[in-house]
């Protein structure tokens, strides 16, 4: 009995190697912790300008449906496909270079042809007219397909 008592004094050592061990283990998980979030911001930051660029572009794209909607890239014929607008045509609505926000974007607007309209309208009377938005900025691209209804084209 006596044995068993001493060596449990003798063991009042052990508590502070235990703690010393647990402090370095959570010292290590702090360094990983703050190492994983410095890389998280560093992607965070790296994803505005991207963000920025898609913004623009995508307000390009509602800007051009817009014009095409008021009727200024008027179609010479519409049973031919054909580009008719860019950025760097003479002929554009103002305010000329079309911006976003004070940024300016490359677009390029082309008709596609017509078609049989949605459900709901008449066959006989009306055609769907398809066109393609193209709008990049700064190396962000964005592509949308845009149709209007109108008067049967012949």
């Amino acid at each position: 009995m006596k044995c068993i008592i001493t060596k449990c004094r003798s063991e009042q050592g052990n508590v502070i190697i235990f703690a010393f061990i647990l402090l370095v283990v959570l010292t290590i998980i702090g360094i990983i912790a703050t190492r994983t979030s410095t890389i998280d911001i560093q992607i965070a930051s790296n994803e505005i300008p991207y963000k920025q660029n898609f913004y623009v572009a995508e307000g390009g794209v509602q800007r051009e449906a817009a014009e095409l909607g008021r009727g200024n890239y008027p179609i010479a014929n519409v049973k031919v496909a054909s580009t008719l607008a860019t950025q760097s045509s003479g002929s554009l609505p103002p305010p000329t270079p079309h911006q976003v926000n004070g940024i300016p974007y490359n677009f390029q607007v082309s008709y596609l042809g017509y078609f049989s309209p949605p459900t709901g309208y008449s066959i006989l009377h009306f055609s769907r007219y398809d066109y393609d938005i193209d709008v990049t900025s700064n190396n962000v691209r964005v592509d949308a397909r845009y149709y209007k209804i109108g008067p049967k084209a012949d």
